[in-house]
């Protein structure tokens, strides 16, 4: 399985795993309320997971410029 984490603003990825016996709960996936778990955890039918988080630039744009938490995507 792969685990890609992407900004999930920018899209850039932050960091690969690629694991033969790596599962989401070996990660504390499981640990996530469900609802929150559905918007940070995107699985493909190949069995590889994007995990969408913030990546530094993002969190210092949107530290600098709170209104930008309303917008799904911003250019920075």
């Amino acid at each position: 399985m792969r685990v890609h984490y992407k900004c999930k603003h920018c899209l850039s990825t932050i960091a690969q795993l690629n694991h033969e016996r790596l599962n989401l709960d070996q990660l504390g996936f499981n640990h996530l309320p469900s609802d929150q778990k559905e918007v940070m955890v995107k699985q493909h039918q190949s069995g590889d997971v994007d995990v969408l988080v913030i990546c530094e630039s993002c969190e210092s744009a949107l530290y600098k410029f709170p209104v930008y938490h309303e917008l799904d995507h911003f250019i920075h």
